[in-house]
């Protein structure tokens, strides 16, 4: 969640701007820079989330599931408020609309020039408003390796040869191979091997309809796993 992170913290230090500024004008314009750093690194990453989420809530007029959602598909600010009938400078606006009221009230108690709040004002303007353009690439489906739990592998193995797991281990501990074993209860390697490939590809025909994992992924790890189970079986 970079984009989150980046725009809150935007947001988390416009809103101290003013408060720094308050701290008198013996420390000169420099101090706010100074300060403005230090906060930077401690706003925790709840409090940035927090103050993005409540101003595109707010500004929106959408719950923060459906903001979260909507960027994590891969969504920017901008999409987002255009689809919900706003803008995306209104969204900027809201954004940095409460940091620039604290400014307007430093410069009304001459805590800070015009001019400085101008360039700070704008200098957030143009920070929040790449950001709220910016987009993230959507999670892909077949991004992420292919993981199956291990009892995928050994429930319909040992539904195949017709034995609990008690009873192959102890005759794999007496040196035998999973081959010998499917031998010694009338059965085949390759079908043992063809019981555990297709159970798994059944599973994972259920991911790939529900559009959480792509044919060529899926494709992929059944080659692979056609490879692993035959060696496994012949013990190799």
């Amino acid at each position: 969640m970079k984009q989150f992170t980046s725009i809150a913290a935007v947001v988390a230090v416009a809103l101290t701007l003013a408060a720094v500024a308050s701290a008198g004008r013996k420390h000169g314009h420099a101090h706010i820079r100074v300060a403005v750093k230090a906060h930077t690194v401690k706003v925790s990453v709840a409090q940035r989330r927090g103050a993005l989420v409540r101003a595109a809530v707010t500004y929106l007029g959408v719950d923060k599931a459906t903001i979260v959602a909507a960027l994590e598909s891969g969504q920017s600010l901008a999409q987002i408020a255009t689809a919900h009938g706003k803008t995306a400078d209104g969204l900027v606006a809201a954004i940095v609309a409460p940091a620039k009221l604290k400014l307007d009230a430093a410069v009304a108690a001459g805590r800070l020039t015009p001019d400085r709040e101008t360039t700070l004002v704008t200098r957030l303007q143009t920070a929040v408003t790449k950001l709220v353009n910016r987009t993230r690439k959507a999670p892909h489906a077949g991004d992420r390796p292919v993981r199956v739990q291990i009892a995928a592998i050994l429930k319909p193995a040992l539904a195949y040869l017709g034995l609990d797991f008690k009873a192959v281990a102890t005759q794999l501990r007496s040196g035998k191979t999973l081959a010998d074993i499917a031998a010694a209860q009338n059965k085949t390697a390759a079908g043992l091997v063809d019981a555990v490939v297709n159970s798994v590809k059944t599973a994972l025909d259920k991911r790939v309809a529900a559009g959480k994992l792509t044919a060529a992924a899926e494709t992929t790890f059944l080659t692979q796993l056609q490879t692993r189970v035959t060696a496994i079986v012949a013990g190799s």
